[in-house]
């Protein structure tokens, strides 16, 4: 039986993602058809006893997509250098284990990045606990590999929710909180697609394009307004715990944490809006 039900299930999953539109008389009702994003909590035990305003050696950081490796690396750059975290992904419960082993004052937040919902209650949460982020980190990354001829339409609008409608909901919401005070630091992290569309890469080029073209508007708009927006292109395989493998070049990610830290203690006199990034002994334009 199962033999027989599969296929048709997955024809019928195939077919209702395609669709996506149900009409009902003179009315259209439009429709996403995924399986839903699982998004934890956040330790509410951590929060009753360490939450406050931020220090003033540090500041605030608020950092949207922190995985294994490179996100994990960042935090504990920005936790030695006195910065309380709000760290931010769907599965807030592997970022309370980060929070609760880096130095000082970390918090973890279950968000998922591509609802506009979410991105709004996780700014109202981390404004009112510890305050307006001086530093705001988007790195989140979405990608299905694929020629053009067979990307699915779900597949192609899900990467680029991910890659670009997340770094506009994220980067909107910093700067609306940050422009009142008259300062702040919105990094978007972008990689290899951000500049070059590679064969097999439309699902991620087309979200990084836009992402690049994002963090040039926000510039223009908000660097008179004292708000530092900066695009950062990591052309590179980055090192898992900062070790290579396979003997393949790989960046370090403590030293792409470090060209972060420095981005946003850049004088203001003498801001870049964009660094790209990548190890000494490769080519450019070669990876994700």
């Amino acid at each position: 039986m199962s033999a027989i039900l599969q296929p048709l299930l997955e024809r019928s999953w195939q077919r209702l993602k395609v669709l996506r539109r149900l009409r009902v008389g003179p009315l259209a009702l439009t429709y996403r058809f995924e399986r839903p994003a699982r998004v934890t909590a956040n330790s509410r035990s951590r929060l009753r006893r360490q939450c406050g305003p931020a220090p003033d050696e540090g500041g605030l950081a608020l950092l949207v997509g922190v995985g294994p490796g490179f996100g994990d690396s960042l935090a504990r750059q920005l936790a030695e250098q006195g910065f309380t975290l709000a760290l931010a992904a769907r599965n807030a419960e592997r970022l309370d284990q980060l929070a609760a082993s880096v130095p000082g004052a970390a918090f973890a937040y279950g968000c998922d990045a591509t609802l506009e919902t979410s991105v709004d209650s996780l700014f109202e949460l981390v404004t009112q606990r510890h305050g307006v982020p001086d530093l705001v980190v988007y790195a989140v990354q979405r990608f299905c590999p694929g020629d053009t001829l067979e990307v699915e339409g779900a597949a192609f609008e899900d990467c680029w929710r991910h890659n670009c409608l997340g770094s506009f909901l994220v980067a909107r919401a910093s700067a609306r909180a940050m422009l009142a005070r008259g300062s702040g630091t919105i990094l978007l992290i972008g990689s290899t697609s951000s500049l070059t569309g590679r064969a097999g890469h439309l699902n991620l080029a087309v979200g990084r394009f836009g992402q690049r073209a994002l963090a040039q508007v926000m510039a223009r708009e908000l660097w008179p307004h004292g708000l530092h927006v900066a695009h950062l292109v990591i052309d590179a395989d980055i090192a898992e715990d900062g070790n290579e493998s396979g003997g393949d070049p790989q960046a370090d990610p403590a030293h792409i944490a470090r060209i972060i830290l420095d981005l946003h203690r850049q004088p203001p006199t003498a801001w870049s809006s964009e660094v790209d990034v990548r190890p000494f002994n490769e080519r450019f334009w070669e990876h994700c």
